[in-house]
């Protein structure tokens, strides 16, 4: 039974049981061969007939159209050859297989008591990157997260990353044993020509008695198994979407996969990308494309709308160091924006890349509080297109006095989008001229603006906060809410009774209460059957989950509308049904049971 260890979107590092052994992914299938006998490194093989070796194997019966292998050990099905772009051939159906060829759902359907998917002439797809990632997407949708995907005759070192990236957990060594007959020394950097490379480049134990590139097979075979422990490190890390930015600069085809995921199945990368975890590292240019910051884009166009009390837009730099508010330049930024006489009424909303347009009350949200990238003022074309596009959007909803930009390098592509804009800045922004004159701009904006408290704009934050973080119905759980606390630890009453606090974090933490007002909802919530949790809430026992939950998520544990418990969600929420195994959601609080 497969048990999930960590995530990483849709990769992860797992354990299952193949032959009792329990084998970790992602992993690599060695194959053996007469020609190409089993390795002494490697934790699983790949055979066409039975070995004497207590290592477990997968056996493969090839074509349908010779007889196979007869063994204990869990057989790939016999499959008919056929390129996946073609019609495919009648062939007979395998009863209880525990592996199963597919390249369509009906095929995954067909074998609901499989363990193993194994993508159809995976090969054939080094040409057609885009297929790969439609069939990969479509596989898994069909066989959900209970079982392997095994993409055969695809895998060097260096887009390993990428395949994991993507979904699959097992590969083989097969196309790297045909770059060792081509004379091609892998790394997870790329390859090389053997005869170019020095004697001294590698030490591992295939090279080191005779020199880099004397031993090929043995070299590309350990690289492999390298590169597969690296990525699983990364996906324990939550690091494999840097590798895999890292990796895909070096093949056109991983570039290609990346490109296909991001650009045209956002919404598939959005479902599988948690919503709270360690800071992202957004280093190249296809930072601008990654799930959670689209995510955030997103959000802000569908789900934000500004305070209703601010008059007065003002736009500021970013900072290296997050929240911006705590950094010495926002610091002083936020001293002119007091000096103006009404601060309240002043909406601070920051200019940054990748996230384009980061309101204030919103900077603690993950990711935008959680990321690093290089603060140099300079702007690449698409980082100047994605900022453009998302003030355009802002500006074309959220309507304001006026617009105040204290930026430098920024100013000439925000006057583009709001011609009207203040621009106060100054050869750097936080000169005492221009703060001054950012001081004089806000005065001068706010004066004969009605005076905004500050209980009415924490009232408003808050609530942008919930709407952000829930959706629309997250509003609900601020209706007549008192608050008590200090920003940005706050805690939310309604009634007397707390029913939630928002956090340091960005976000709000349910009690009991905040997870009955979602439950009338029907929003965030985990359905389990009937117990009562007295610790975590596990795969096992739980029956259904709203679509709408990512990993990270604030969540409802109830049975029948009754609310047994609330925590944040572990899985996201197909797995949280297919898997029986592995915790679902971690209870932070949880009910009386009742006699």
């Amino acid at each position: 039974m497969l048990e999930v260890q960590a995530r990483a979107g849709v990769a992860r590092v797992a354990t299952f049981p193949i032959r009792g052994v329990p084998v970790t992914t992602p992993n690599v299938l060695f194959a053996v061969t007469t020609r190409h006998p089993a390795p002494s490194f490697g934790d699983v093989l790949l055979s066409e007939v039975p070995l004497n070796d207590p290592r477990p194997a997968l056996l493969d019966r090839g074509s349908m159209f010779r007889a196979g292998p007869k063994g204990d050990e869990p057989m790939i099905p016999p499959d008919s050859a056929r390129p996946s772009t073609l019609p495919d051939l009648e062939r007979p159906a395998s009863e209880g297989a525990t592996v199963v060829v597919a390249s369509a759902t009906g095929d995954v359907e067909a074998h609901p008591e499989s363990d193993i998917v194994v993508v159809r002439d995976a090969v054939a797809y080094l040409r057609r990157p885009k297929a790969f990632v439609s069939a990969v997407i479509e596989l898994r949708r069909a066989m959900g997260y209970a079982r392997l995907l095994y993409a055969p005759g695809l895998a060097v070192p260096g887009n390993l990353a990428i395949l994991a990236y993507c979904g699959v957990d097992l590969v083989d060594s097969t196309r790297s044993i045909l770059e060792s007959t081509l004379g091609r020394f892998h790394r997870a950097d790329g390859s090389w020509d053997a005869r170019e490379v020095g004697a001294e480049v590698c030490g591992c134990p295939a090279c080191a008695p005779a020199g880099a590139g004397k031993d090929l097979e043995g070299h590309n075979g350990r690289a492999l198994l390298e590169e597969t422990r690296y990525v699983a490190m990364a996906i324990r890390a939550e690091r494999l979407r840097e590798l895999a930015e890292r990796r895909a600069v070096n093949d056109p085809w991983s570039t290609a996969v990346l490109r296909e995921l991001d650009l045209r199945h956002a919404d598939w990368q959005e479902y599988h990308a948690p919503v709270a975890g360690r800071p992202i590292l957004a280093y190249s240019a296809q930072s601008l494309t990654r799930p959670e910051v689209l995510r955030f884009r997103r959000r802000l166009v569908e789900r934000y709308a500004k305070p209703p009390s601010t008059r007065v837009l003002v736009l500021l730099p970013c900072s290296a160091r997050k929240p911006y508010a705590e950094s010495k330049t926002h610091r002083r930024f936020r001293e002119a924006v007091w000096r103006s006489g009404n601060a309240h009424a002043i909406h601070e909303v920051i200019v940054t890349s990748p996230f384009g347009l980061v309101p204030r009350e919103l900077e603690r949200v993950y990711p935008v509080a959680h990321y690093d990238v290089p603060v140099t003022g300079d702007w690449s074309r698409d980082e100047i297109a994605v900022l453009q596009d998302d003030l355009r959007a802002f500006v074309g909803k959220n309507r304001y006095d006026a617009v105040i930009a204290h930026v430098t390098t920024e100013a000439p592509f925000v006057s583009e989008i709001v011609p009207g804009a203040i621009v106060t800045a100054k050869e750097r922004t936080t000169d005492p001229d221009s703060l001054a004159a950012l001081a004089s701009a806000l005065s001068e904006a706010v004066r004969d603006t009605a005076k905004v408290s500050a209980q009415i704009r924490t009232a408003e934050d808050l609530r942008n906060g919930a709407v952000f973080q829930f959706g629309a119905e997250g509003s609900a759980l601020l209706e007549g809410a008192t608050f008590r606390g200090r920003y940005p630890n706050v805690r939310v009453h309604i009634g007397g009774r707390q029913i939630g606090m928002f956090t340091d974090l960005g976000k709000m933490s349910l009690t009991l209460d905040g997870g009955a007002i979602l439950s009338e909802r029907n929003l965030h919530c985990v359905e389990i059957e009937d117990f009562w949790p007295e610790g975590s809430v596990f795969a096992v026992g739980v029956t259904g989950a709203d679509d709408r939950i990512r990993v990270g998520d604030e969540v409802v544990v109830r049975h029948r509308g009754e609310v047994r418990a609330v925590g944040v969600a572990a899985m996201n929420p197909k797995e949280m049904v297919d898997l029986h195994r592995g915790e679902a959601v971690k209870v932070r609080h949880r009910a009386a049971k009742k006699v």
